[in-house]
């Protein structure tokens, strides 16, 4: 890759992770963002997220001849290694936590964006990959991870926010998990000057394996977890549906 080519796949992993600010600016705004509109943006990220991961990631990865056990090789490697980090650092906020302002949430906040920032590290490598394969696909993946970072920063901000936590300094916590993101794809851009073939597909197909996970662990059972479950669906079947017009407006 071109050195401007890798530093604007760098910008749109930055603002694909600075995205959760926006989650953040939706709390301080409306104070508290309602379960249905919270389980219709999770069941929406879950739908982009998933199309873009086998649609488009892993439907590349198989078309560039490096063999399909490259393929599942990356996938599973994406998929373990969210898992593991997952494990270690669990980043998932319930609903239930909404209440009184107190020392729980206050932790419960910072705890959520430490796990989101680190969670960001491997988001901002499939955003370089995509773009690695074609420019197109690198703007797709920023927009699916996009739409996925908000409903993140809305996990942050709440229970902060809830506990008393000025707005200023909400906004920063939040913002600052978002900078991590472009991490990913330096990481990303070393990893494709490797001499070999199979490097591009099976970035590709990590990145298919993360965004899979991400969308199973996270997102899903989240949002059926607070009730409401059609517009969990209804917000899948629009993430889905958007992709698919993105997809075929980028020519993909």
């Amino acid at each position: 890759m071109r050195l401007n080519s890798i530093i604007l796949a760098w910008f749109l992993s930055l603002l694909a992770g600075l995205s959760t600010s926006v989650g953040c600016l939706i709390i301080v705004v409306t104070g508290k963002l309602g379960k249905r509109h919270l389980n219709f943006s999770m069941g929406l990220a879950s739908g982009v997220m998933l199309t873009v991961a086998f649609l488009s990631l892993i439907d590349k990865a198989l078309g560039m001849n490096a063999g399909h056990y490259t393929v599942v090789a990356g996938f599973i490697i994406g998929a373990v290694s969210i898992m593991v980090l997952d494990a270690k650092i669990p980043h998932i906020f319930s609903a239930k936590e909404y209440g009184p302002a107190n020392e729980r949430l206050v932790k419960t906040g910072i705890l959520v964006a430490i796990g989101i920032t680190l969670h960001n590290v491997p988001e901002g490598l499939a955003v370089m990959a995509g773009y690695a394969y074609l420019p197109k696909l690198g703007y797709l993946v920023a927009i699916a991870i996009a739409l996925h970072n908000i409903p993140e920063g809305i996990a942050v901000a709440t229970p902060l926010y809830a506990a008393g936590m000025g707005r200023r300094k909400v906004f920063t916590i939040t913002f600052l998990s978002g900078l991590v993101e472009p991490l990913g794809a330096v990481i990303g851009s070393f990893m494709l000057v490797l001499p070999f073939q199979f490097v591009l597909p099976l970035l590709l197909s990590i990145a298919g394996g993360v965004m899979t996970f991400v969308t199973a662990d996270e997102l899903i059972p989240t949002a059926y977890a607070h009730g409401h479950k059609h517009e969990v669906a209804i917000g899948l079947i629009a993430g889905f549906t958007l992709m698919l017009v993105l997809t075929s407006a980028f020519r993909l």
